[in-house]
Parts: C-alpha cells; structure tokens; sequence
C-alpha cells in the first residue's frame, strides 16, 4: 500500500484538494499537509504541500517528503516495531521528527500543521 500511496503522488507538490483526495480513499484513516507554501491562482490562495503525513486504517503511519520532484517515504512506522509499545502519539511525533529535519529553511514554509503534542527537536 505505501509504495501505491507514493506512486499515486505527481512529481510536484500537492494541493490540499488532492490531499482530501486521498483522505477519501478507504484504507487510508488521515492525510496531513503538514508542510508546504501557498500559490496565488486567480486570486485565490491555494496550499500546496510538500511534506505529509498518512494514517493507513489501523495499520502504520507514513512520513513523506517531496524532494527534487520525488516522494519518498522518510519514516514508516513498520520499521519501528517499538512505537506499537508506545501508542499512537509517541508514532506521530517521530514521524514529525523526521519530517521537521527535512523541512528547508522558514523562508519556504508558508503554513505548517503539526499535532500540539509535537514540539521542534531542539
């Protein structure tokens, strides 16, 4: 499933139509934008996402980064069997741990959603 969720990405970043897009797909529980910059189209500001965040049902969470016209997954919960200890927030803030140290500098971040839980690695 995750390596059809990346193939299902466009090369470029993502509008949030699209991420409800896949929110509306059955297997997956909840997409984020979590990162991204606003595009002026007709003068109407639209968010694009180039980092999310993707819950598929009952099963893992994704991390995924846009980078040089490619999505990758930069952490998958699978890997980290020891996070199904943890519970579910534990899972999400690593999640966004690996995000935040690919995110590029504050000039390019125009909105940002991350859960209050989470706070920036210092």
């Amino acid at each position: 499933m995750s390596d059809a969720i990346v193939e299902s990405l466009p090369p470029t970043a993502v509008p949030a139509s699209f991420v409800d897009e896949l929110e509306a797909n059955e297997a997956i529980q909840q997409a984020v934008a979590v990162r991204g910059y606003n595009l002026e189209r007709d003068g109407e500001t639209v968010k694009h996402a180039y980092q999310l965040v993707v819950n598929v049902r009952g099963k893992y969470i994704l991390g995924l980064h846009l980078s040089n016209g490619e999505w990758r997954i930069v952490f998958d919960t699978r890997d980290h069997p020891e996070l199904a200890q943890e519970g579910p927030e534990a899972a999400y803030k690593e999640v966004h741990d690996a995000l935040y140290e690919r995110a590029p500098s504050d000039a390019e971040i125009d909105f940002e959603s991350t859960p209050r839980f989470w706070h920036a690695p210092q």
